[in-house]
């Protein structure tokens, strides 16, 4: 994100007029004076300083907040992302005209439309607030007066951080949108308009009515949920914490949607609304295998035990090579120690060697080329992570070999494992250079994740060279300790589905969906869950296992719902 600060570009002082008004209105400027005095200053500067589009856009918002006609207008240079990219304007109380980033707001170069805007909210010792009824009415006026042709609805009114937020829902056809398209409204503890806060522009974007589905032929809402309820969308799981706890690590029972609450734009059990199939795409299947342990304990807190562990369980030498040792600590508490055997460049500090894995010196011999790395809990020793590396050679005439990387995966496993009978549910989501096997034990039948858990991720991952067969990687997320509430406590399936359905009924959407490969957008009409209707995702970034933002407490019957 850019700030004025950092800009080293010529910047535009402009009086926005000396208006009075402070409440929220769709009207003209006050004076035409006013304006004219604004207007020719743009008209001298615009093509060196800022686009007339966004100048535009600077007079449209003044308009509708008067209370900012008054200020110094200062157009500073680009800013990008995330979610917002455009020209930042600040808006100088002080004579002066420094800048101090307080009010700001945000708006498109090309369009001048208003992207984001951030106004300073007022500290009250008596917060008088609008009534939920009067927010919601000003939010529309205010969308109102930025757009025309896009009809919003104002939906939930949450009060957080010292502001009072609407939920604007776009619809059309009498149909809400899924919830990329929403905009959000907020006011201070005084009354005033202080934010808007979108998802890249959508708000200001046109759509085709042309290609979205009509909804006169779909299925009634009962049938729906009838269709809903028979496709038994839910899971039961165990959930563990993202931060392991220092004696024991206590597993939620929960009913998580199957396939992850969000799925692109909509939740993962939402129903295409003529044929109340799920719009979620098909996944793959994992294996359940059952794996006896060995219960060996690995860890390894002293040079000679980590050699050792190299030794017995990856049948690795590593006398031969140099050794650095390191120890981290986190904010969490959580301490780290990391064994790092092989040669590197001299410019890579040993601090450093760990992001320089598979990177060599020129020089060396191609028997010296392998790096080596243990990261174990720096206080108990415990194996976190295995990683091995050697010097990238031509493999296109080996031939892969998945089985047999499969058997050495389970091979593995089962020194990995506690001691006895244990079930895992096993995936491989690699690629065809390398197998790489997920695996996540089963407790009764019910499967444990850890939340935050990525899908390439496992409580044991094993990743093998498919040309080579060698083991590249192991990571260990399994708690050494962990605690479970028993299965028979939990409420039964259907009462999940009917408590869940309670909290976020399911709604008649317009869903969007792009194409990953070509772009091109497509429109669906399905029931979805209102839960998007409460809450704003951004679809971006890594793919979660299980998306905990939305379950059933298996044990109290409550729906959980996480920002």
């Amino acid at each position: 994100m850019s700030h004025l600060s950092d800009l080293k570009k010529t910047v535009l002082c402009v009086l926005t007029g000396a208006l009075t008004a402070t409440s929220i209105m769709v009207a003209p400027f006050a004076g035409a004076s006013a304006e004219k005095s604004a207007s020719s200053v743009l008209a001298a500067n615009a093509e060196s300083a800022v686009p007339a589009p966004v100048a535009k856009g600077v007079q449209k918002l003044v308009r509708l907040l008067p209370e900012l006609s008054s200020r110094k207008v200062v157009y500073g240079g680009d800013v990008d992302g995330p979610g917002v990219s455009g020209v930042k304007v600040s808006f100088v109380r002080a004579a002066t005209g420094t800048a101090q980033g307080e009010d700001s707001a945000i708006f498109d170069r090309a369009t001048g439309n208003l992207l984001q805007l951030d106004l300073v909210p007022a500290k009250m010792a008596k917060p008088a607030f609008p009534t939920d009824q009067q927010a919601k009415t000003r939010a529309q006026t205010f969308l109102t007066g930025l757009l025309a042709g896009n009809t919003y609805q104002a939906r939930e009114v949450k009060k957080e951080e010292g502001k009072l937020t609407v939920r604007m829902v776009r619809k059309v056809n009498n149909v809400v949108f899924d919830d990329a398209y929403d905009s959000f409204v907020s006011f201070d503890a005084a009354g005033r308009l202080v934010g808007l806060r979108m998802f890249d522009g959508r708000l200001y974007e046109t759509v085709n009515l042309a290609v979205l589905p009509s909804p006169q032929r779909v299925i009634s809402a009962a049938q729906a949920v009838g269709k809903w309820k028979g496709q038994r969308p839910l899971e039961l799981v165990y959930l563990l914490p993202e931060q392991e706890q220092n004696n024991q690590t206590a597993a939620r029972l929960a009913y998580i949607v199957k396939d992850g609450v969000i799925s692109q734009e909509h939740t993962g059990s939402a129903l295409d609304a003529f044929s109340g199939k799920r719009l979620a795409a098909p996944v793959q299947q994992a294996q359940i295998l059952n794996v006896t342990g060995t219960g060996e304990k690995w860890s390894a807190q002293t040079e000679n035990e980590a050699r050792n562990l190299l030794r017995i369980l990856f049948k690795l030498e590593s006398a031969n090579l140099p050794l650095a040792v390191l120890d981290e600590k986190y904010d969490d508490g959580q301490e780290r120690r990391f064994f790092i055997w092989g040669y590197f460049p001299e410019s890579v500090a040993d601090a450093d060697k760990k992001y320089h894995i598979g990177s060599f010196p020129v020089g060396i011999s191609q028997a010296q080329k392998h790096h080596i790395m243990l990261e174990t809990d720096a206080k108990t020793g415990r194996l976190i992570r295995f990683v091995y590396k050697q010097a990238d050679e031509q493999w296109s005439t080996a031939k892969t070999d998945k089985s047999r990387d499969r058997k050495g995966a389970e091979a593995l496993l089962r020194r990995l494992v506690p001691s006895g009978s244990n079930q895992l549910r096993l995936a491989d989501v690699g690629t065809d250079k390398y197998t790489t096997l997920v695996a996540d034990p089963l407790i009764g039948g019910v499967p444990v994740y850890r939340i935050g858990q990525m899908k390439e991720e496992g409580m044991y991952t094993i990743t093998v060279n498919a040309w080579t067969g060698k083991v590249e990687e192991v990571i260990v997320q399994r708690p050494d300790n962990m605690v479970f509430p028993a299965r028979a406590k939990a409420i039964n399936e259907q009462g999940a589905m009917e408590r869940l359905l309670q909290a976020m009924p399911l709604e008649l959407t317009y869903i969007h969906q792009k194409d990953r490969q070509t772009g091109a957008m497509s429109w669906k009409l399905g029931y979805d869950l209102s839960f998007r209707q409460t809450r704003s995702h951004c679809f971006c970034g890594g793919d979660v296992k299980i998306d905990t933002t939305l379950y059933v407490d298996a044990l109290t019957g409550q729906t959980v719902v996480k920002e």
